[in-house]
């Protein structure tokens, strides 16, 4: 099984074009995990209106990328993943 981690702090803006091409993949991940990191815009809020299959793991503070992304790892490995992507949330697949 495959995972994506995502770390997110206040880049609201930026994620619905990086979650497009990440379910736009020839072959999508089997979970996707957005860390926020804290943010003030909304930005878990959206996720939750906009992108149900995508797992939040929420933050109460910025703890950086590295850190960030050392949550989404756990948490991709809890859920079963085995393979593990980490791609920031300016990024686009093509």
């Amino acid at each position: 099984m495959t995972g994506v981690v995502i770390v997110n702090w206040n880049g609201r803006p930026l994620l619905d074009a990086c979650l497009e091409a990440v379910f736009a993949q020839t072959a999508p991940p089997e979970m996707v995990f957005l860390v926020d990191n804290g943010s003030t815009d909304g930005s878990a809020d959206h996720l939750r209106e906009r992108w149900p299959a995508v797992r939040i793991v929420a933050l109460e503070r910025n703890l950086g990328v590295a850190a960030g992304n050392n949550e989404g790892i756990r948490a991709a490995l809890a859920a079963g993943a085995r393979y593990i992507l980490l791609l920031n949330n300016d990024a686009d697949m093509e």
